[in-house]
């Protein structure tokens, strides 16, 4: 009994022992924890290495997208990648993820080209992890992709390209005769590299226009600008014949025949003699004049032999005989006045129908005939004149100008407001401020300010002058266009950078003359202009020369009373300071101005003129068509697509 009782007792706290144990939660937690602590740390070191690996994949896409901008900004105007470009490219990438950078290793950068000719790189690394080595995982490879593209917002440019004769030559100053070798030959090339970064890089809705203003002694203007904005009349220094000599025409009255009988015993032969004679027997010529000089009358007896008369004689060989008697009076009216001489001065023609595309005719020598008023007559007064009798040639308008009025003063800070030929984006609205047509062909020299006469037009020459290809406005062009017209440039004539910078202001400016073309772009968003100016030397001014100014040696519109040389002394200075002050006007009106010297130093004028860091020298062609690339490359803004 004791022993069942025993067991009985121990069976009992048994069960009551499990029944609390089942019943107690206290150790449960620890249970627990201990059993969910390999997937919670599992899952903070995934948190923790994937948020590391995602901040160093972040670093290396930005190291992966400066490689990829470096490298497109190194090729510049190329289709293809450079060892150059690419060792650029490595380098930005190795700069913002050198070797080692996090723990990573098997760093790698590689830069190719689109379909499409633009960057196109690749950038990996492996990333060590640290907590989930407990799960065997040693590393995480990453990469990422990233492009660079070369494109443009709305663009104008508007190139202004010295065409002087020195642009004939080659670079290096030997005579080239514009051949292939000749720097105008490579200002061609160099503008269709330009051309083709640009076009390259354009996206689909924006705008890229291009304009041109080739320059020397003048700009051609004429075929872009309404006949409106020029005068009908314009002052040249020309000629004008002085038609002041009485001009007396003869007119013959109605002759007077009459018969005389002289004589009574002469031969036959005798007769004939002595009948064409004024006085019998005087042998003293058969016509006899009386009166005058013009403008008296005068009288012309003319005797001629008519027959042998009646026989006087019984052998009927001596006769009397009979002549006609013609006497023929000679008036001598006033009817006009012919040429005395020449003065050489300045004279005003209308060139009203010139400006509109008509041939004007003018006198190219001395007249033989006669004008019915007596005075002085210019060129093409004469030319009109249907009795003057005079060589002459019909002229139609080249296109180049003279330009409106301005100050003969030495500084243009600020350019005076009586300044019209430096004025912008003044549109002409009086006399003052039209422009004028250039007429080469009437312009004489002399040899200074007062007026000279001669007796001959041909003594004073015609000056020289040039007058390069037109202008062209801005507008979207093929690249066949764009190489058609750069083909057409030659090179003539001085070099005056200001007239070339002000055109170019002119053509480019957003609230000039060309407002309505270009102030805005189809799609409405900005535009960013650019005016790229090339030239080949210094300012060589002339005043002998027929420029955009007129004759300076004469008409004094620069100088005023100071006596110029040839370029050289203050006539540069006033030229420079011309086109300092344009350069100064067209930076403010927000339009970036690139200079660049080709086949010569590159002047303090033009390193003025260009904006900060814009102003370039090219000593050979591969020079210049390099910069023009990379300063297409600079205009397109660089941005990147991926």
């Amino acid at each position: 009994m004791t022993n069942r009782a025993t067991d009985r007792r121990q069976t009992l706290k048994a069960g009551t022992f499990l029944s609390r144990l089942r019943k107690d939660k206290a150790g449960n937690t620890l249970m627990l924890v201990t059993a969910a602590i390999i997937p919670l740390v599992g899952f903070i070191g995934a948190g923790v290495d994937i948020s590391r690996t995602y901040m160093i994949k972040s670093r290396l896409q930005q190291a992966c997208d400066a490689g990829a901008l470096a490298t497109r900004k190194s090729m510049g105007g190329a289709t293809s990648i450079s060892t150059t470009a690419a060792a650029n490219g490595q380098a930005f990438f190795a700069n913002n993820f050198p070797t080692g950078a996090f723990g990573t290793s098997n760093i790698a950068f590689a830069a190719g080209l689109s379909a499409d000719s633009q960057v196109a790189a690749t950038a990996s690394a492996r990333v060590p992890v640290t907590i989930m080595q407990v799960f065997g995982n040693n590393h995480t490879d990453i990469s990422v992709r990233c492009d660079a593209r070369l494109e443009i917002a709305n663009t104008d440019i508007m190139f202004v390209l010295d065409v002087t004769g020195s642009m004939a030559d080659c670079p290096n100053g030997s005579n080239c005769n514009s051949n292939a070798s000749s720097k105008i030959a490579g200002l061609r090339q160099a503008v269709l590299d330009f051309y083709d970064t640009l076009d390259g890089s354009s996206s689909a809705d924006a705008q890229l226009r291009f304009g041109f203003v080739p320059y020397s002694a003048n700009v051609n203007v004429g075929t872009i600008l309404p006949s409106a904005y020029f005068n009908d009349l314009h002052v040249y220094q020309s000629a004008v014949a002085n038609m002041t000599t009485p001009y007396y025409e003869p007119t013959p009255r109605q002759p007077v025949i009459t018969t005389e009988t002289y004589g009574s015993s002469l031969s036959s032969t005798n007769c004939n003699t002595y009948g064409i004679n004024k006085s019998y027997p005087t042998l003293d010529g058969k016509t006899f004049n009386s009166g005058g000089p013009a403008p008296t009358p005068t009288v012309q007896t003319t005797y001629s032999f008519r027959d042998w008369g009646a026989v006087s004689d019984t052998s009927g060989t001596t006769r009397t005989c009979r002549r006609n008697k013609t006497v023929v009076t000679t008036d001598y009216p006033l009817v006009g006045y012919k040429l005395t001489d020449w003065s050489f001065q300045q004279s005003t023609y209308d060139v009203s129908g010139f400006k509109g595309g008509s041939s004007v005719p003018i006198v190219t020598g001395d007249p033989t005939g006669y004008v019915a008023d007596s005075g002085s007559y210019n060129l093409q007064e004469l030319a009109a004149e249907p009795n003057a009798t005079a060589p002459q040639s019909s002229y139609t308008w080249n296109g180049c100008i003279e330009e409106r009025d301005t100050e003969d003063q030495s500084t243009f800070s600020p350019i005076p407001s009586t300044a019209y030929d430096l004025m912008i984006d003044l549109v002409p609205n009086s006399q003052e401020t039209r422009w004028r047509t250039a007429l080469r062909q009437i312009i004489r020299m002399r040899g200074g300010i007062p007026n000279e006469t001669s007796d001959n037009l041909n003594d004073r020459g015609i000056p020289s002058a040039a007058c390069p290809r037109a202008s062209r406005k801005l507008a979207t062009m093929e690249r066949a266009e764009v190489s058609s017209y750069v083909n057409g440039l030659i090179a003539t004539g001085n070099t005056y950078h200001d007239i070339g910078m002000v055109w170019g202001a002119r053509l480019i400016s957003p609230t000039g003359l060309f407002a309505s073309e270009n102030a805005t772009a189809p799609n409405g968003k900005p535009i960013s202009r650019h005016i790229i100016f090339m030239t080949d030397g210094d300012m060589c001014p002339n005043p002998d020369t027929y420029t955009f100014q007129g004759l300076e040696k004469l008409d004094r519109r620069v100088m005023g009373s100071t006596t110029p040389d040839s370029c050289t002394g203050e006539i540069v200075t006033r030229h420079n300071n011309r086109f300092l002050a344009l350069c100064t006007a067209a930076k403010g009106m927000n339009i970036s101005v690139w200079t660049v010297a080709f086949g010569t130093s590159n002047p303090s004028t033009l390193i003025n003129c260009a904006n900060a860091n814009q102003a370039f020298v090219a000593t050979d062609t591969a020079a210049l068509r390099l910069q023009f690339a990379q300063i297409a490359a600079r205009i397109a803004s660089l941005r990147l697509s991926k």
